[in-house]
């Protein structure tokens, strides 16, 4: 068999409370900034640096930017945030390649919902946010909050399809971004991760959401399975007993391990959810 497989869960549809919810995040995230810096209210970090919030320390700065109240308190080092470097740029990229239109609700779905509150976080935090799909050509940027509506919009004409994920846009011209903060959401299947941590350089921070659907984490137990491979089209008829279950497992466990060494070398916050999970839980990790 060959072309196109049927996906169940290809588009993206918001549901009538995200908004709502997506408010209740971002205040939740302000109220977070507001008791870290103490008093609530902006101080100044030098002529023309109005103190705005925290970011994890990176590797390498100078330990004088070092917040330390704040490690006392939380045991994590965080460095204070001017206005300034608040307005760097935070790159979203999307894995919209067929994979990611399986699970119900489908991988793309959470992936779409992780992005716009990540964008809605950005520009919270006076950043632009640039949104990059595997498989379109042209980004969306955005700086305000009143331009979440043209994210969502473009979200929700997205369909899963194709071969072109994650590895795609981290080889390609999406690459030569310069943004200060790279967020890669999407299941990772079509890249290993030399080809996205090999990105870490310099002051970049890399953030890597990676969504598989509950059948991938845990698959069913049934003695055969009829197996479609969204993207090749290619059907397999799988016969997977409690043995091969836990050879699948123990093969994922493996996998996982391996991206979250590689993450911990590179410096990267890394992280792994089910399609089902809420966006606010995956985006506030990946935010923090």
């Amino acid at each position: 068999m060959s072309g196109a497989v049927p996906l169940p869960s290809p588009g993206v549809r918001f549901a009538p409370d995200f908004l709502a919810r997506l408010g209740r995040l971002t205040a939740r995230a302000r109220g977070l900034r507001e008791r870290r810096e103490g008093a609530g209210r902006a101080r100044l970090l030098g002529v023309g640096s109005e103190f705005v919030g925290h970011r994890p320390y990176r590797s390498g700065e100078d330990l004088r930017a070092l917040d330390w109240s704040l490690l006392a308190r939380l045991g994590r080092p965080y460095v204070r945030v001017s206005a300034r470097e608040a307005s760097e740029a935070w790159a979203l990229f999307v894995d919209a390649s067929a994979s990611m239109g399986t699970g119900r609700p489908g991988k793309l779905q959470l992936a779409a919902e992780c992005a716009t509150a990540l964008a809605a976080l950005a520009v919270e935090r006076r950043a632009s946010a640039t949104l990059y799909l595997s498989n379109e050509e042209e980004p969306l940027r955005i700086t305000r909050r009143t331009e979440l509506a043209r994210l969502m919009a473009r979200l929700e004409g997205a369909r899963a399809g194709g071969g072109r994920g994650l590895g795609a846009l981290a080889s390609g011209p999406a690459a030569r971004t310069r943004a200060g903060r790279w967020v890669f959401l999407g299941d990772f299947l079509d890249c290993s991760p030399g080809a996205i941590l090999g990105l870490a350089r310099g002051a970049r921070e890399l953030v890597l959401g990676r969504i598989l659907a509950r059948e991938e984490v845990a698959p069913p137990a049934a003695q055969a399975a009829r197996w479609l491979d969204p993207e090749s089209g290619r059907e397999r008829t799988l016969r997977l007993g409690a043995d091969g279950r836990a050879r699948y497992e123990e093969r994922l466990e493996r996998e996982l391990e391996t991206w979250a060494l590689s993450a911990a070398r590179a410096r990267a916050l890394a992280g792994m959810w089910t399609s089902d999970a809420a966006f606010e839980d995956v985006a506030g990790e990946l935010a923090a």
